[in-house]
């Protein structure tokens, strides 16, 4: 995974390619390409088993290519801040609980939707003196304030909900009238990092919500690898269900 520095605001489309290499040297030889380039995503995956003894050298770096030029990011080890056995650890930790999400009632697989937080700024209903959202059901920006909004949804992203939340009053201090909050605390796996206002989309139900508060609840040597999340389910009317998610109808139809 990765993400772009604030300043950032090339135009798209931004293609990331992965690249492998033994060394922290962006100068080194032996760079190579991990499978195709991602567009507009800020995660890949390396499906090849690149280290055979108990020494891992991999290191990864990305590609940025952009209409303005070539980028390349810093490299970074294999294994992350880790050394081997805290990996290993934060590794059976990850494998047991998805795990047990899998096989439980309450495991729910879905997709997360990264909220873009650089990039161009929406072009349509960005106020650029206050740089406030002019128009929260923009088809432009979803009513982020960026270009596209979000990146491409991420599959695969599971989540252990707890029972539903509801309250229904009238919010006269906020002037949002008579409000029907549905709260709902998940445990989920902090593989895929979370932010506030990104949007995890239920796999079967296709119920959207924002994530509003991320509590670390396990970690090895810092790195989270478990949390509770508290999400917000986002009204029916919110232009965030508009958002296509092309990996969803495919998963559901395989199911059944």
């Amino acid at each position: 995974m990765w993400t772009l520095a604030e300043e950032f605001d090339d135009e798209g489309p931004l293609r990331f390619q992965l690249q492998a290499g033994t060394t922290a040297d962006n100068a080194a030889d032996d760079w190579v390409d991990v499978g195709p380039p991602v567009v507009d995503r800020f995660s890949a995956v390396d499906p090849e088993q690149r280290v055979w003894g108990n020494t891992n050298y991999t290191h990864y770096r990305v590609r940025l290519t952009t209409p303005s030029g070539v980028y390349l990011s810093a490299p970074e080890g294999g294994m992350g801040v880790l050394d081997r056995r805290s990996w290993r650890l934060a590794r059976d930790m990850v494998r047991s609980r998805r795990q047990a999400m899998r096989v439980g009632d309450a495991g729910q697989r879905g997709f997360l939707l990264k909220r873009r937080r650089t990039g161009k700024d929406c072009p349509r209903c960005l106020d650029y003196q206050t740089r406030e959202v002019r128009d929260p059901q923009c088809l432009a920006c979803y009513g982020t304030g960026k270009k596209c909004g979000y990146y491409y949804p991420t599959g695969c992203v599971w989540a252990e909900l707890s029972p539903r939340t509801r309250r229904t009053e009238l919010d006269a201090g906020q002037a949002r009238g008579t409000v029907n909050d549905v709260t709902v605390q998940a445990v989920m796996l902090m593989t895929d990092l979370l932010d506030e206002e990104d949007v995890w989309v239920a796999e079967k139900t296709d119920d959207r919500y924002f994530v509003h508060r991320v509590q670390h609840l396990e970690e090895v040597r810092g790195v989270p690898v478990l949390a509770s999340v508290e999400l917000r389910l986002a009204p029916f009317t919110h232009i965030v269900y508009a958002i296509p998610v092309p990996d969803q109808l495919r998963a559901v139809t395989e199911d059944y």
